[in-house]
């Protein structure tokens, strides 16, 4: 799809790895033949590699001869009917298509895997958010370097020639270190506080972190600071229906809502964040989101010293006023099974305790709570449950 450099030397044939390659030349250009005998197993939810309907259509993405996209990376169509899947130029339009799932965009040479994903991955391999389709990077090995049109080629080589090449193609891999290599963001109480919760100061097309950008992009992509709002790990009703985050907006409280707002808000809530191990590292040993990965990448010790019962019902006692500083007034409604399942939660994320202090305070609240829940009529508590985003 990227043609010989008739420009002295500024473009350049770009070899695709095999899926890339299938991604880039097929993925919803053609219309599954299953659907059309009503035989697609994949329609709902809509997974199938193919279109169904013309507004999931995508036109297949082509570097000219000349250095030009058949149509732009960046620039939308405004005669395109996103319902009908219909544009009155056809296949010729050089503007972007808003296709469903803003396909022509993120699977254009421009875009398609230039960017790590920042969401996880399942047993299988797939992102926990976008699927097997997903068309942001799972390792460096996914990852795919970008191809640029001579337009934006010229530019960036004029800004590499007057000293300013942060944006120049050959340090691309560097930028996007920049911030994982910055002191302050490997500090956790830094992330905490700050990821997602200022704009990114850049245009869009211009951000080479892409969804790994500790600014927002967007108000699904932003994120409460847990310094200032007080608001609970729970998901608000009126944002989120299913599984699917809608537009924080839907809320009329806004931000003094005491519920999370968007993905990253419950993900990064010093109540979930890094209570569940990452599964990159345990499947790969390797991690792309590196410094802002929500997800555990240390195993946890294992203790041997036992503790007396003396020890268990003092300590036990201060575990739920841990909590205290990140949630807002209960106004009693937290039983005591509730404080002591948020205790845990609060243990895993105090800044200040070692793994090992950790592992001790958890192994005196799981003794205590026994020894409570062992009072209750029927009172069932499951140690292995697993927080409800990952099932």
């Amino acid at each position: 799809m990227a043609s010989s450099d008739p420009k002295g030397g500024l473009l350049s044939t770009q070899t695709e790895k095999p899926n890339h390659y299938t991604y880039l030349k097929e993925f919803r250009v053609e219309q599954c033949p299953s659907f059309l005998q009503h035989k697609c197993n994949q329609h709902r939810p809509f997974i199938c590699f193919n279109w169904h309907f013309m507004n999931q259509r995508r036109r297949r993405p082509v570097r000219r001869r000349d250095g030009s996209f058949n149509y732009s990376a960046d620039n939308y169509c405004t005669k395109y009917d996103e319902t009908t899947g219909i544009c009155p130029d056809g296949d010729d339009c050089p503007f972007l298509h808003r296709t469903a799932g803003d396909t022509e965009r993120r699977y254009h040479l421009r875009y398609y895997k230039t960017c790590m994903c920042v969401h996880d991955t399942d047993a299988r391999g797939y992102c926990v958010k976008n699927g097997q389709h997903c068309a942001f990077a799972h390792g460096i090995h996914d990852q795919r370097p970008p191809v640029y049109d001579i337009k934006e080629l010229e530019a960036l080589q004029a800004a590499e020639a007057s000293g300013e090449c942060l944006n120049g193609p050959n340090v691309l891999d560097k930028e996007r270190n920049l911030m994982n290599e910055d002191p302050k963001w490997q500090d956790t109480n830094y992330v905490l506080a700050n990821y997602k919760t200022e704009p990114c100061k850049r245009p869009p097309r211009l951000c080479r972190q892409g969804y790994a950008c500790p600014q927002y992009h967007n108000s699904k992509d932003k994120r409460r600071s847990p310094r200032k709002y007080k608001y609970r790990s729970t998901p608000c009703p009126n944002v989120k229906h299913g599984e699917e985050w809608g537009e924080p907006a839907n809320c009329e409280a806004g931000d003094n809502c005491q519920y999370c707002h968007t993905r990253t808000e419950q993900q990064f809530h010093p109540e979930i964040y890094k209570s569940t191990k990452c599964n990159d590292v345990q499947q790969a040993g390797y991690c792309p989101r590196s410094v802002f990965c929500a997800f555990a990448h240390v195993e946890p010790y294992v203790l041997t010293e036992e503790l007396t019962g003396r020890d268990l019902d003092s300590q036990a006692l201060a575990l739920s006023d841990m909590i205290s500083s990140v949630l807002p007034p209960d106004n009693g409604s937290l039983s005591k099974k509730d404080k002591h399942e948020l205790a845990l939660l609060a243990i895993d994320n105090d800044l200040t305790m070692g793994p090992l202090d950790k592992e001790q305070r958890k192994r005196m609240c799981y003794s205590a709570f026994r020894n409570f829940a062992s009072s209750l009529d029927g009172g069932v508590y499951d140690m292995g449950r697993r927080d409800p985003m990952h099932g």
